[in-house]
């Protein structure tokens, strides 16, 4: 986004987070006609689900964006949801639409190998060669954490040279994980000397999972990470079928791509291929964030970070809204999405928009600030 229109976003988004009796809108102020009698003032809901509302209506009518969803949970269980614009031409948003999740994804892979990691089924310093066969370009000596913690220096095939074109070319082809290590390329550096963002460093994460679980990632993180919560929503696209209905995903807000991307998601899998309506999405990150998914070792062990991005065990550490929070963003062809868990707050906002790219960071920060604002007992 241009550095002119995410400066308006924000002004925007943050006048109409305020409480008071403001009309919140992108456009200039029109000449008033004194000469006839103004209407009377219509009070402003101000509670807090209202400013979470009027602040998404807002920054999609700003940016403006297809449509977004969002939701937040508080540490009390309150959950605040809401969406904004359309889905489809003519066919509004709907908070029971399930939107891809894109990158939050790894949070997912990353959080089940710790918890079989901590129950005793492999070590996260255990090497990626005593669960999967030789692969070219891999060292066999990369400990799982190396994989989760992208220190890896596994190059990230996805910046494969003709990849994008490959993946475009045949949208119904199906991608496995094998055919996409096969785009490997030589290391960036030696394992545990750098830090180096890698979708590929996911999809042997993935593979590794499923070799020490014996069963198909999806069915583990159903089973282990999904249940324990009661959440039903979430889904690995190509791979298990749709939960509910689908928001319609759009490149670029002009091209609906959820009619061809077997090979985008396909290829994503481990990595990026989930879908989630973003209030199940916020009640897992709660889940994992206050140690209802893993002990307060494992957690510690997730939020110990390498790098400038200050990436952990499948989270990040960044600052939204001047508050720490921990977090995961994600963009795939038809959506872009981000995950904050407030620790100081003890709550989570979740955003996804059903285009990429968006803004959704922005809106992200603005909603921490106002679910900050909120009195929990």
């Amino acid at each position: 986004m241009p550095a002119r229109l995410l400066i308006a976003v924000i002004g925007v988004l943050i006048v109409c987070a305020s409480t008071g009796p403001i009309a919140c809108t992108s456009s200039a102020p029109t000449t008033v006609d004194t000469s006839i009698p103004s209407p009377p003032t219509v009070a402003v809901d101000t509670t807090w689900m209202a400013r979470m509302q009027r602040t998404l209506d807002s920054a999609v009518r700003a940016v403006p964006l297809r449509g977004a969803s969002a939701a937040v949970v508080l540490a009390d269980g309150r959950i605040w949801r809401g969406v904004a614009g359309l889905s489809q031409p003519g066919v509004l948003m709907d908070t029971a639409m399930r939107l891809g999740i894109g990158s939050i994804s790894k949070s997912i892979t990353a959080t089940l190998l710790v918890r079989l990691a901590e129950r005793g089924r492999l070590s996260l310093d255990d090497p990626v060669g005593r669960w999967l066969p030789p692969i070219a370009y891999v060292d066999p000596a990369i400990t799982v954490r190396q994989l989760l913690n992208h220190t890896s220096g596994v190059y990230d095939v996805t910046d494969a040279p003709g990849y994008r074109d490959s993946i475009l070319a045949n949208v119904n082809a199906r991608w496995t994980p094998q055919r996409m290590l096969a785009l490997l390329r030589p290391p960036l550096f030696a394992r545990g000397t750098g830090w180096s963002y890698s979708n590929s460093n996911y999809q042997l994460a993935g593979l590794v999972a499923e070799a020490v679980g014996g069963r198909p990632l999806h069915q583990q993180v159903r089973d282990e990470l999904l249940a324990p919560l009661g959440l039903t929503a979430p889904f690995l696209d190509q791979h298990e079928a749709p939960t509910g209905p689908l928001a319609g995903g759009w490149a670029g807000g002009t091209q609906n791509v959820m009619d061809a991307r077997t090979s985008t998601y396909s290829a994503a899998w481990a990595a990026g291929a989930y879908f989630s309506t973003p209030e199940e999405l916020a009640r897992w990150w709660q889940g994992l964030m206050t140690g209802r998914l893993v002990g307060a070792t494992s957690l510690a062990a997730m939020m110990t970070t390498v790098g400038s991005e200050g990436y952990g065990l499948g989270i990040v550490r960044r600052q939204l809204a001047g508050r720490p929070v921990w977090s995961h963003t994600g963009e795939i062809r038809g959506f872009a999405s981000v995950a904050a868990h407030d620790p100081a707050g003890r709550f989570t906002v979740v955003v996804i928009a059903n285009e990429n790219p968006a803004p959704v960071i922005v809106i992200a920060g603005v909603l921490v600030g106002v679910a900050a604002s909120v009195t929990v007992p």
